[in-house]
């Protein structure tokens, strides 16, 4: 129905994407990774409370990027606190689980940031724009999922990745 949630909305755990595997987008090198900031209870508006206060070193809460060739980085954020499994230098294959969704930094409610840019240093980089291989999703009004490729999904939609790991 297009609820991010169910139950108690300043919750973490009633929101359907907390917990979820974060996946390697790429093949890449761990260039850096952040963990140990605490999560924010959920909230928008003046019900935003952050857990620390937002500077340019918490705003992406914990992290990982990936060095992906070519001068781009991935960035993961927002990430759960304790459940990052990389260290930097170590290399990761794609499709292989990187995290958890979280609700760290400047997150109002659990969700994954992800962006591909030209740098390795948070906000230097220019975005770069990327389409996902293959996924099927539903808007909350259709019945059934559909298989896309070579897109990226519509805003609100329900993304299934083949073989995603709960």
């Amino acid at each position: 129905d297009g609820a991010a949630f169910s139950g108690d909305a300043r919750d973490v755990h009633s929101y359907y994407s907390y917990g979820k595997a974060v996946l390697a987008a790429a093949d890449g090198i761990v260039v850096s990774a952040r963990d140990g900031l605490p999560e924010n209870i959920p909230g928008h508006g003046d019900a935003f409370h952050p857990t620390v206060p937002i500077t340019l070193e918490t705003v992406a809460g914990n992290t990982i990027t990936l060095a992906l060739g070519g001068g781009q980085f991935a960035y993961y954020m927002h990430l759960q606190p304790g459940s990052l499994r990389l260290k930097v230098g170590d290399r990761v294959r794609r499709g292989q689980v990187l995290a958890r969704v979280g609700a760290s930094g400047d997150a109002r409610e659990p969700h994954l940031h992800f962006e591909v840019t030209t740098s390795s240093k948070l906000l230097a980089g220019e975005g770069v724009p990327y389409l996902i291989d293959r996924y099927s999703s539903k808007a909350p009004s259709e019945e059934h999922a559909e298989l896309h490729t070579h897109e990226l999904p519509l805003d609100k939609s329900v993304v299934i990745f083949e073989g995603e790991p709960r």
